[in-house]
């Protein structure tokens, strides 16, 4: 009997510590969290706009959390490499992602499996505003004073090259709702694929193509200097940081886009987690060390809750399926 009690008692803690262990792949309690590290996954370049708004971000969510908060740029396959790492991570909260508007097309376009319903959204933190550049010498020899001008001449003169980023991107679609919005077929324009708008620039500044759309942050410094011309801003309401660049709406075209940043975490992430996250993000983009610095860098300041931002992804996602088919990309 002495024996059998042992061997029982044996057992019974034995259990007790198997099921204070947390096992790989399943989610541990969340009333300490955090209590370590946490990787903050870009899925883009270093040096970018979304590398840099993520290592401002993690700096802050350091302080917040009392954990270090460290960027780990995943990159490759138009984002799908470092979406598919947020998304696929052990949902326990020490894995989050800086995704960006492509998470909208990763499964359309056939890039990755990957899509808003993988993730949860924390909070939405920015959203760029695209524009429509064009080179001043042509601006001025064609009377381009605005983007209607501009359309005018492209339903004139099929073939105007455009480039920003690469085929299904989102200046590619950016240009695409445009078009759509004025109805004038995508097969009037002509899009070069580029590695980005730092690349469009470059050929637009030199005269290689007719016009470039991206955000108007990012050619920011040429439109400052006067050797680029914006046409217009795909935005709701003018620009404080560019109270010159007319909005599409003004001139009759309801269409607006832009690129999104926001911070999510895969889809299983409790509750509790994710509250925790959102509370400390919330935190700082009210702070004004956050909004100083936005502004400073020019980057547009936009804030969504983690259910908000959750139907706002859904509906992106449909809305980008459907431009992707009426672009003939899908």
């Amino acid at each position: 009997m002495k024996r059998k009690a042992t061997t029982l008692m044996m057992l019974v803690l034995s259990t007790l510590l198997v099921a204070s262990i947390a096992v790989p792949g399943c989610t541990p309690s969340a009333a300490d969290y955090p209590n370590q590290a946490i990787t903050l996954v870009c899925p883009w370049g270093a040096g970018g706009g979304t590398d840099r708004v993520a290592r401002f971000l993690a700096d802050q969510l350091s302080n917040e959390l009392g954990q270090p908060v460290a960027v780990v740029n995943q990159t490759g396959g138009n984002g799908a490499v470092g979406h598919n790492a947020g998304a696929l991570a052990n949902p326990d909260g020490y894995t989050l992602c800086i995704s960006t508007w492509e998470l909208s097309i990763l499964r359309h376009m056939g890039w990755s499996d990957v899509a808003y319903d993988n993730v949860r959204g924390v909070a939405m933190v920015n959203l760029d505003a695209a524009g429509l550049m064009v080179h001043p010498s042509d601006a001025a020899a064609h009377g381009w004073q605005n983007a209607a001008d501009w359309i005018e001449y492209v339903k004139q003169n099929p073939g105007v090259q455009v480039s920003g980023t690469g085929s299904g991107g989102v200046w590619h679609v950016s240009l695409l709702g445009m078009l759509a919005e004025a109805g004038v077929s995508p097969d009037q324009v002509e899009w070069l694929p580029s590695t980005g708008a730092a690349e469009g620039i470059t050929w637009l500044l030199g005269q290689h193509i007719d016009a470039v759309t991206c955000s108007i942050v990012e050619a920011g410094p040429q439109l400052e200097a006067g050797t680029l011309v914006a046409l217009g801003t795909m935005s709701e309401e003018r620009l404080d940081a560019f109270p010159d660049i007319p909005t599409l709406k003004e001139v009759g075209l309801d269409w607006q886009l832009g690129a999104w940043r926001g911070i999510t975490v895969p889809a299983e992430t409790p509750d509790e987690i994710v509250e925790v996250l959102h509370d400390a993000i919330q935190k700082i983009l009210m702070s004004q060390v956050w909004q100083d610095w936005m502004e400073d860098q020019g980057f547009g300041q936009f804030y969504l809750n983690s259910a908000d931002f959750d139907a706002f992804m859904a509906a992106d996602y449909q809305a980008g399926g459907e431009l992707l088919s009426a672009g003939g990309l899908i």
